[in-house]
């Protein structure tokens, strides 16, 4: 697999950005190798082959007899540069030979058959002599074997002994010439530490006057020889860029590390002190309990006498006999003493937290234990996290630096990685791992008894590999297509009945399709949920950490499918039963209930079997929701409120399911919408629960904006619905201009909602037209199309007021509308959970921060100041980042895919130029982050409310394009920033 491919699965979503930009440094390289055979004029290097093409873009040292070649013009390539031993000369290539011993004069050199000359030539230093005649052995004892071998008549190589003629006479190939004609060295990939580290340069006219000398007698010397110094320079400066683009990465990533590194020890010295807290107070407990029964002999009497609290005489005792101590409470007697820490002795920051809870002093042990057990497992999952990301630019940058070393055929191999990254912090440092070995420690002492194997188990399945999901999708594929075939046969036979002579039948049946299609809705919802799971994994959208779902028992979205997929096989069943009059006619009419009752059994059944931590998570997020205002919101809380509102059609078949089987379907007209003022409440009771939501997340804020301004539009909800509801009842026109008044309000407050704060789009000067600088989809066309479908769905009620000869609006202008309105919420849900993933990606935000039980001191983790890159500390340079322009990338695929900052002159350069917004960003900037508080947040950012667009810089699409070595499409450069330009990522 190629790595690109690696590095796109396996990097965190939310870090994205700051992993090392692999695929614009592939570019670097292409731009370098490019310019390497425009140059030479030679082929590509290949693997494959045996000899090595010298590389032609080289400084020339003047003090030495013959020119060597180095990676590039500004990098040290003597030996003497780094007190590296000199490189042995490479072998002649055999075509080279040949040109020589075919070429007017030589006629007597070696190859002859005529003895060869003395040689006339100025004797050469001892050591290049000495180099020169061995290599002339082994090359003289190479080509004898070559001749041996293959039994035919082919000259030797040559021996490389160099003379040199005099000016005027003609150009002899003596070994000791040709030793000095093709002395090449290969490229030496120096990096270019300190300007001041390079050796001294020739001037031009030398360097053109060694290459004529070099050339002069090759075949394609014309070619070569007026090669123009711009070739040369251009592979210089393309290594150049090359390396001041390594060098902005590495310094990216080792500051990343550095400050999560940081961060991390701090949260590990809270997690310590609260367990140290959490067993004192336990200690403390046990020997308060064993005191009470050494004076269970007193009378209670007297016990609650010397008590202020009178009740405690009997609860404890009874508390204590429900609740016995646990093995991990007696553990604690059997550890070291731990300093006490005093719940109350440090100052308790309230900023720590959205919701302002009271002082309470007095934490449940059961309840710290929990807690910390939780905060335990998510910090260590947030420590691997940062540990693969260490390991995968690590990687990163030695495969880069191997693709280098492969275009400019470099050596010595793997420079940059020895020199610069090998001595980062993030790839020496062993803090880390004593992080983990601590956690692991901790978490075997406090909450397995000392069982090393057990703690380390458990913590390591919270980061799960994906698995092959293909037995899943096959049997969604079975359940499905049986399913459709069992639900049209179905609606086939009903609709045949639609049109019974009986009466009575026509209209059981009429009413027996409603409720069936609202099951059928709510499926769809929820298949639609799925679907855009598969959307999110495969953009990269870390939906999982913005549900807080549990890692060990998070199902894939393959396996969430089965659920809708089985529902709907058992909903296509019982409507072919039911329909085709299966069984006793008695029955007719209890279809309904068996599948309604199925669906509860399998949904709440009790037994750890059909996914039951899943299915308990969804049973407990309904329960909050109907409890709505009681409890804190929390996404899950809001998301499956707006789900219902949209299931407005199922919410009044509950009332009118329960309404048929109360009356024993006697006059079923008095349970329809035009006689039952309950069908009218039970079509508001979504938009009240997340009323409640909105009060309560105002009550834990105090923020009037947008908590209150949220509640305005449930209200207009609410009262849309009930003018529906009055005009459906009374039949008045009064009625249906207050419904038609309330519904466009209703359409015009949601449609703003939804584009400016739930989606955060048509922000102003974003580099995206009319949509927001982070991205997280791969292809905007999505945005586009949703922006304009959503505000035209949200109208969908104009069908009411159109039929109005129909007071019941019939059955199926009622199923329409709420289909269309269901369709609406799939897209909607596709972008809510993709701008809240933005806005993690704004953040840095990977892992949650657990509220911590006791208030010894606040949280320590602060938000990052990165939340926007905006904010960096003045004065400091920033380091370029390049951007590939063929490919402009967000995280260049959240795939969800490393990324690039803009291009110099690009849009960083044209905000400068740009008149200042004044109120209007500030306002769309207040509009684009009021998603954020729609929900309890566990930390307040230090930066909240920052410039979401200004993260532009760090966020396009993402770029799809494969990491494959021979790919030949075009090695376009980057632009690079000048050096101390604007950072953007």
């Amino acid at each position: 697999m190629k790595f690109a491919k690696e590095l796109e699965r396996e990097a965190v979503p939310e870090w994205r950005i700051k992993y090392l930009n692999y695929k614009a440094g592939k570019k670097y390289v292409k731009a370098i190798s490019s310019a390497v055979q425009r140059t030479s004029g030679s082929t590509p290097l290949t693997r494959s082959s045996n000899r090595r093409t010298p590389t032609f873009y080289s400084i020339v040292d003047p003090n030495s007899e013959s020119p060597t070649f180095g990676v590039q013009g500004d990098a040290p390539t003597s030996s003497r540069w780094h007190g590296q031993p000199k490189s042995t000369p490479v072998n002649i290539a055999k075509q080279a030979e040949d040109e020589a011993l075919n070429s007017d004069g030589n006629s007597l050199q070696y190859g002859s058959f005529v003895p060869t000359p003395a040689e006339q030539s100025r004797p050469l230093s001892r050591d290049h002599q000495t180099d020169d005649q061995h290599d002339g052995q082994n090359n003289n004892q190479n080509g004898a074997n070559d001749h041996n071998d293959d039994n035919e008549f082919e000259l030797p190589e040559p021996a490389i002994y160099t003379t040199s003629s005099s000016p005027g006479t003609r150009q002899s190939f003596s070994p000791v010439k040709k030793s000095t004609r093709f002395n090449f060295r290969r490229s030496n990939s120096s990096v270019p530490l300190n300007s001041g580290d390079l050796p001294p340069l020739g001037s031009a006219n030398h360097h053109e006057e060694q290459l004529r000398r070099i050339f002069s007698n090759a075949k394609d010397s014309g070619r070569i020889t007026g090669l123009p110094r711009q070739s040369l320079d251009l592979v210089r400066e393309r290594e150049q860029q090359f390396y001041q683009f390594m060098d902005s990465e590495l310094e990216k990533v080792e500051t990343f590390y550095q400050k999560n590194e940081d961060r991390a020890g701090q949260r590990l010295m809270m997690l310590r002190e609260q367990l140290h807290e959490m067993r004192n107070r336990r200690i403390q407990e046990i020997a308060n309990e064993e005191s009470n029964r050494s004076f269970s002999g007193l009378s209670t009497q007297k016990l609650q006498e010397g008590n202020p609290d009178k009740s405690s005489g009997w609860v404890h005792p009874l508390k204590n006999k429900i609740f016995p101590p646990g093995p991990n409470s007696k553990s604690f007697q059997d550890m070291p003493q731990t300093p006490h820490m005093a719940a109350g002795g440090r100052s308790h920051d309230g900023r720590m937290d959205y919701v302002r809870r009271p002082e309470n002093h007095e934490v449940a042990y059961r309840t710290a234990k929990r807690k910390l057990k939780l905060a335990m497992q998510e910090f260590y999952r947030s420590l691997e996290l940062l540990k693969s990301y260490a390991m995968l630019n690590r990687t990163a940058f030695r495969k880069l630096n191997k693709k280098f070393d492969k275009a400019v055929n470099a050596r010595p191999p793997m420079r940059y990685m020895n020199e610069k990254v090998n001595k980062a912090w993030f790839v020496n440092s062993d803090v880390l791992e004593g992080h983990i070995k601590a956690v692991e420690d901790l978490y075997a002492r406090y909450f397995e008894r000392g069982n090393q194997k057990l703690a380390v188990g458990k913590l390591r399945k919270l980061h799960r590999k994906p698995k092959d999901e293909s037995g899943s999708s096959f049997v969604n594929g079975i359940l499905i297509g049986t399913g459709a075939v069992f639900t049209i046969q179905g609606l086939v036979y009903g609709s045949e009945l639609l049109h019974h002579d009986d009466l009575t039948i026509r209209t059981q049946t009429s009413y027996l399709l409603q409720i069936y299609a609202g099951f059928f809705l709510m499926l769809m919802l929820f298949s639609l949920f799925c679907i855009n799971c598969s959307i999110w994994l495969r953009n990269k959208v870390n939906y999982q950490f913005i549900f807080e779902f549990d890692h060990r028992s998070m199902l894939d979205w393959r396996q969430l499918a089965e659920f809708p997929s089985f529902f709907l096989l058992l909903l296509g069943v019982i409507m072919w039963a039911n329909f085709s009059r299966y069984g006793d006619d008695s029955m007719y009419l209890y279809y309904p209930v068996a599948l309604i009752g199925l669906s509860i059994v399998i949904i709440l059944l009790p037994f750890p079997v059909l996914s039951y931590k899943s299915r308990r998570w969804f049973a407990y997020s309904h329960w909050r929701l109907l409890l709505s205002g009681l409890y804190p919101v929390e996404f899950r809380d809001f998301f499956l409120g707006d789900m219902y509102c949209s299931l407005t059609y199922s919410m009044a078949n509950v009332e009118l399911f329960f309404c048929l089987y109360a009356h024993h379907w006697e006059n079923p007209g008095q349970c329809n919408s035009t006689s039952s003022r309950l069908l009218g409440f039970f079509t508001t009771l979504p938009a009240i629960w997340r009323f409640l939501q909105c009060i309560r997340r105002y009550r834990d804020t105090r923020n009037v904006f947008p908590h209150l301004v949220n509640c305005g539009k449930y209200a207009a909800t609410i009262l849309s619905y009930v003018c529906l509801s009055l005009y459906r009842v009374h039949q008045t026109h009064s009625n249906l201009a207050l419904f038609v008044t309330f519904s466009t309000i209703n359409g015009v407050y949601t449609s703003i909602w939804d584009l400016f704060m739930d989606f955060s789009l048509l922000q102003p000067q974003s580099r995206h037209t009319a949509l927001r600088d982070i991205l997280a989809l791969k292809h905007r066309w999505i945005y586009y199309v949703i922006m304009v479908i959503d505000p035209i769905l949200r109208f969908a009620w104009i069908f009411y007021a159109i039929f109005t000869h129909d007071l019941q609006h019939s059955t199926i202008v009622s199923f329409m509308v709420s289909f269309a309105e269901v369709f609406r919420r799939g897209i909607w849900s596709l972008l809510r959970v993709e701008n809240e993933h933005c806005a993690n990606v704004a953040q840095y935000k990977a892992s949650r921060d657990v509220p911590l039980p006791y208030h010894i001191e606040p949280l320590m983790e602060r938000a990052s100041t990165e939340s926007s890159p905006a904010i960096q500390p003045q004065g400091l340079p920033q380091p370029p980042q390049p951007q590939p322009a063929e490919h402009p990338s967000l995280y260049d695929s959240a795939s969800s895919t490393a990324v690039a900052g803009p291009p110099s002159g690009g849009l960083a350069q044209r905000r400068t130029d740009l008149p200042s917004p004044g109120i209007t960003r500030s306002f769309s900037k207040v509009l684009a982050e009021a998603h954020k508080q729609d929900f309890e947040k566990k930390r307040r950012p230090v930066n909240e409310g920052s410039d979401l667009t200004v993260v532009a810089s760090q966020s396009d699409d993402f770029d799809d394009d494969d990491d494959d070595d021979d790919d030949d499409d075009s090695a376009t450069l980057p632009d690079l920033p000048p050096q101390g330009g604007e950072n953007a990522a």
